[in-house]
C-alpha cells in the first residue's frame, strides 16, 4: 500500500507528538510500531476557548455529537495545517493556532475505521466577535467546558475541561 502521507506530513507528526503537552498513554509508541508500518489518515482538531477558558467552541457532528472543529489530514498537509484548515471550513473562522498541540490521543472515528492519530490544536477567540459560519449539517456553538457536553470519545471532555482550568490558573495574578 502506498503511503498516504509525505515524509514532510509524518516528520511534522512525529515532532507534534513529541511536542505535546499530553499525550495519551501507548499513543507515542503505536505510532512509531503500527501507524509507520501501515499509514491511514491522520486526524487533527482544534479546541478554541473563550479568553477567559470557560467556553469552547464545538460543532455538532451528525453522529459523533458535540466536538471540537477537525477531521482529516489532507495528503500535501502537515497536521498543524489540517487543524486550521478543518477549522476554516467547519466554523468559517480563520486563526492562528499553537505551534504545538495540547494532546495526542489515538482514536478511531467509526466502528469500521482503524484507529489514527489525532493532534489537537488550541487559541482563543471571543464568542462574541467570532463570527460564526458553519457547514449546513454541522452547526457550531460555544459551550461551557466544564458541563457535561456530549462528544464520541467522552475521556477528550475531561482533558479539554482540564486543559482550560490550568490556562485559567495561569491568567490569575499571584
Amino acid at each position: 500500500m502506498a503511503p498516504i502521507h509525505g515524509p514532510e506530513a509524518v516528520a511534522a507528526a512525529l515532532n507534534d507528538l513529541a511536542d505535546a503537552e499530553t499525550v495519551e498513554d501507548g499513543a507515542e509508541s503505536w505510532f512509531r510500531s503500527v501507524w509507520m508500518v501501515e499509514q491511514r489518515p491522520l486526524a487533527a482538531d482544534v479546541w478554541v476557548f473563550s479568553p477567559d477558558y470557560l467556553s469552547i467552541l464545538v460543532v455538532d457532528h451528525p453522529w459523533r455529537g458535540l466536538v471540537p472543529p477537525g477531521g482529516k489530514v489532507e495528503p500535501g498537509e502537515t497536521p498543524r495545517e489540517g487543524a486550521v484548515r478543518e477549522l476554516a471550513e467547519e466554523t468559517g473562522l480563520v486563526l492562528e493556532v499553537a505551534a504545538a498541540p495540547v494532546f495526542a490521543a489515538v482514536r478511531s472515528y467509526r466502528d469500521d475505521l482503524p484507529p489514527t492519530l489525532n493532534l489537537s490544536y488550541w487559541t482563543v477567540a471571543s464568542p462574541g466577535t467570532a463570527r460564526l459560519v458553519p457547514e449546513a449539517d454541522q452547526p457550531a456553538l460555544w459551550v461551557d467546558v466544564g458541563s457535561a457536553w456530549r462528544t464520541y470519545h467522552a475521556n477528550d471532555a475531561q482533558v479539554i475541561s482540564g486543559f482550560a482550568e490550568r490556562k485559567r490558573r495561569e491568567q490569575r495574578p499571584l
